[in-house]
């Protein structure tokens, strides 16, 4: 299939350049704007927390995951330790990820659908957000692309040094992510249905997998802690609990998440324009674009096989298939350069449009489907920091503690469910003359409610401040069923009445 090898080089290399450029523009640009969040954190005391060898292969109960990102992080720290600086790493993985898109679909290819597919991983929303943030999210797509291209090259030439570089990608990619193992899944059973052709690379094939397995051996104590810790099956499914097929929502949400990104709601219409676009393209691609025969085929697998797997164990998060979303642009890429000419110029405007829209929602804090990376810690901990007097109460309600006590400067209490109203009984008996009472975490809307309500018989509300207004929590309080917080983050001091 492939096409346009006597192209003009140059002039393909210098769009790819361009391309590359503007990715790096969309990932760095205001890239210290956002208070860190709680995950972020988390990642940031793994840093510090790795004093030694044995740290690395060990548990950790504030992560459920290996820790190859934190060692890079650790050394990545000696540059800055300012939001900008420290979310450079993931950043830069972002951008290399927009390159090893384009040469993976090289392998299958030509390079005009390359450059499309190296241009929608540049602009994605969707990935823009993980692109930008503390976590291990963007190294781990730009590994599991790498172990592709690497796995089709090893496939196809069965060469040694494709063979010794597979086998090092993987055994970082697992010490890097858990869903690592998923990719080696879609390839051994890739690797199953062409078991004719692959019979010629079966001894370096079981080799390099032998190889990947024994490094794994010293993490598995801390991969089985992990998941007694942490258990998700046994957790409740919340996210869509009014829907009987919750895993079929799920498993779709996540290609919607790839066709529209986090920052712009379901109900919105745009939403639902983009995705008929996307879907249209892929459509177009599947049925005429791919020979399922060729080795195109692994390119279906990686997309299908690792979403339907986590979606049955319950881990069925956009952001756990990163990986999976350059490669579902690159059958749009594909899907765009079939259809008929006006077609695909009126598909390629709406994708650009709205995904741009997406971007300015992003950089403009709106319509995040996770609210958690705008929440505004920075500024809300400033204002605590100026308004608490000492002899005035502090009652911080949710997990939300975390972040704020990073930018206040100190631990700072934390209640959560029946604690935070057996505390404003509490505050009440003793009289306590004043005292804050902090909002942070929606799980605990209920529980802060009613401590207003216990407060509110005796104290009466003289000062506070509110963050993050979300305009469509009247919405979500219809579709979820529950009651939304009109505001992320509400501070309010209760003055006992008749001082």
């Amino acid at each position: 299939m492939l096409v346009d090898v006597n192209s003009n080089k140059i002039q393909n290399y210098v769009t790819l350049f361009l391309i590359f450029l503007f990715g790096c523009f969309l990932r760095f640009f205001q890239l210290g704007e956002k208070s860190l969040w709680t995950d972020e954190l988390v990642v940031i005391a793994n840093a510090v927390n790795l004093v030694d060898i044995e740290a690395f292969f060990t548990h950790a109960q504030s992560d459920d995951l290996p820790k190859f990102y934190s060692l890079i992080f650790k050394f990545w720290l000696r540059l800055g330790d300012s939001e900008f600086a420290m979310r450079g790493l993931s950043a830069l993985f972002g951008c290399m990820t927009i390159l090893v898109t384009y040469s993976l679909t090289r392998l299958f290819f030509d390079t005009k659908i390359s450059l499309t597919a190296a241009f929608l991983t540049a602009i994605s929303p969707f990935l823009l957000i993980y692109d930008r943030e503390i976590r291990m999210y963007s190294l781990f797509a730009m590994f599991s692309l790498i172990s592709s291209y690497l796995f089709i090259q090893a496939f196809r030439e069965n060469k040694k040094s494709w063979w010794i570089l597979y086998a090092v990608i993987n055994i970082l990619n697992m010490y890097t992510h858990y869903y690592a193992v998923l990719i080696l899944g879609v390839q051994w059973l890739f690797f199953l249905i062409r078991i004719r052709q692959g019979q010629v690379i079966l001894k370096a094939w079981i080799t390099a997998n032998a190889a990947i397995a024994l490094s794994f051996v010293f993490r598995m104590p801390a991969l089985i802690q992990d998941v007694a810790y942490h258990a998700p099956w046994a957790l409740p499914r919340e996210r869509f609990p009014f829907i009987f097929a919750k895993n079929v929502v799920e498993f779709f949400y996540v290609f919607f998440s790839f066709s529209a990104g986090q920052t712009i709601l379901p109900w919105n219409p745009a939403a639902i324009l983009v995705c008929l676009a996307v879907f249209a393209c892929v459509g177009v691609a599947l049925r005429k674009g791919i020979d399922y025969s060729d080795d195109a085929l692994y390119l279906i697998l990686l997309i299908i096989v690792p979403i339907i797997v986590g979606n049955i164990f319950r881990i069925s998060m956009p952001r756990y298939f990163l990986f999976a979303a350059p490669v579902f642009f690159i059958l749009i890429a594909r899907g765009l350069w079939l259809i008929p000419q006006k077609t695909n110029i009126a598909a390629a405007v709406i994708i650009s449009l709205i995904w741009g829209y997406g971007l300015v929602n992003y950089y403009q804090n709106k319509q995040f489907h996770i609210m958690a990376h705008v929440d505004p810690w920075r500024e809300a901990a400033h204002f605590l920091k100026e308004k608490v007097q000492k002899d005035e109460e502090l009652v911080i309600v949710g997990i939300g503690v975390i972040p704020l006590g990073h930018y206040y400067g100190e631990t700072l209490p934390a209640f959560s469910e029946d604690q935070v109203i057996e505390k404003a009984k509490e505050v009440d008996e003793k009289g306590i003359k004043k005292v804050w009472l902090v909002y942070t975490y929606q799980e605990e809307y209920e529980n802060w409610r009613q401590a207003q309500r216990l407060l509110s018989t005796n104290y009466s509300v003289i000062d506070g401040e509110k963050w993050m207004h979300d305009p469509d929590s009247h919405i979500k309080k219809k579709f979820f069923r529950r009651n939304f917080s009109p505001y992320r983050i509400v501070a309010e001091l209760y003055e006992r009445k008749g001082l």
